[in-house]
């Protein structure tokens, strides 16, 4: 099987990176709005390029949504989903499957499918809950009325919808929020998450196959679980303070504790938060307001709540000797070569304004490497 993911620190063998739109996506928006979303284009295409140099030096597979250069925002304005910028954000590797769960741009599934094939999270999760209804005496409709008709409470009878509501609010897990840690996978749900949603996930290896192949252990977090802690090595994990009792959960581990973003010393960025709700930041465009209504009018699907992220946590890890990081933070560097880490420093200008870094922009495909109980 060509997909390989057991841990966060094997060397990494083949790796997707994203893709964003070219410059020129946005010819013909007026210059105030459309000059500056250029520049995020131009300069994150450039980015990316240097982060794929990198990994490729290391001797790693890279590969890339593709998009259609000739794609313009006028074209077809008010529809156009995210660029295929963040593949982790919307797909689960896990063992020797991969999962997509849908809702991310058509190229990353496609991308996927062409390596190797993939497994639709929802759809296989619908089918196997499906069949013991079946068995019930439920009557389940077919996947593709579900999805046409999910909120057409009528269409189904009561009991049905029940079930069928607690399973599309719940139906999407992946690499952002879930890790592979040997025999155990850690899963990050919101705090204010209900207890349907941890039953759901409990309860996944009825379901997928690939899940029985693991322990699940749920970790109650304010986001992406990839923004607030990460297993860099066996036994070493780099988090921000009051994630979770890792004398409990990583009993033994040695914790490099991150201090979170000093907004309230970044006056340029308190002055956009009144206008976006601190969801993102681009340097030297505050008091562009042209620009901001543009974002959050046309494509605020774009950016996410740059605020609640700490970037430091976001890294990928190459090896357990090596991890790319896209700030240069004393700490940080300092922290990760005390455990004989060499850090490798990436820029990524926008991470701001996409609210990711490196690891939310690349999907682990193959690390070498099989299953190991690690005793957590």
């Amino acid at each position: 099987m060509k997909y390989n993911i057991w841990n966060k620190w094997d060397p990494l063998k083949v790796c997707m990176l994203g893709n964003n739109y070219a410059p020129e996506f946005f010819n013909g928006i007026p210059d105030k709005a459309g000059d500056p979303l250029k520049r995020i284009c131009e300069e994150t295409l450039e980015d990316l390029e240097g982060y794929k140099k990198i990994l490729q030096d290391f001797g790693v597979e890279v590969i890339q949504p593709e998009l259609d250069p000739s794609e313009r925002f006028l074209d077809n304005p008010h529809i156009y989903p995210r660029g295929p910028l963040q593949p982790r954000d919307a797909q689960l590797v896990l063992g020797n499957d991969c999962y997509i769960t849908g809702g991310d741009h058509p190229s990353i599934a496609k991308t996927l499918c062409k390596y190797s094939p993939v497994i639709n999270f929802s759809e296989q999760v619908y089918h196997s809950r499906a069949h013991y209804k079946i068995i019930a005496g439920a009557d389940y409709p077919p996947y593709e009325d579900y999805k046409a008709n999910f909120r057409n409470k009528d269409f189904f009878e009561d009991f049905v919808w029940e079930e069928l509501s607690t399973f599309g609010a719940c139906g999407t897990i992946s690499s952002a929020m879930a890790f592979m840690l040997g025999t155990r996978m850690d899963v990050g749900i919101d705090t204010d998450s209900g207890e349907d949603l941890r039953d759901y996930i409990l309860n996944l290896p009825d379901y997928l196959p690939g899940f029985k192949d693991f322990d699940i252990n749920i970790a109650p977090i304010d986001g992406h679980t990839d923004a607030n802690f990460h297993p860099i090595k066996p036994g070493a994990i780099l988090s921000l303070h009051d994630v979770q009792t890792y004398s409990e959960t990583f009993p033994g581990w040695d914790v490099c504790y991150l201090p979170d973003q000093s907004w309230d010393k970044v006056k340029d960025f308190l002055t956009v938060k009144n206008k976006n709700a601190g969801k993102w930041w681009l340097a030297g465009e505050e008091d562009n307001d042209e620009f901001t209504h543009f974002v959050e009018s046309f494509i605020p699907n774009w950016t996410g709540m740059v605020e609640e992220t700490i970037f430091d946590v976001n890294c990928l890890v190459i090896d357990d000797r090596h991890v790319v990081v896209n700030t240069d933070t004393p700490h940080l560097l300092n922290s990760l070569k005390e455990r004989n880490i060499e850090p490798i420093v990436c820029p990524l200008r926008h991470r701001f304004f996409w609210d990711g870094g490196w690891h939310c922009l690349t999907l682990d495909i193959k690390r070498n490497g099989g299953q190991i109980d690690y005793g957590i």
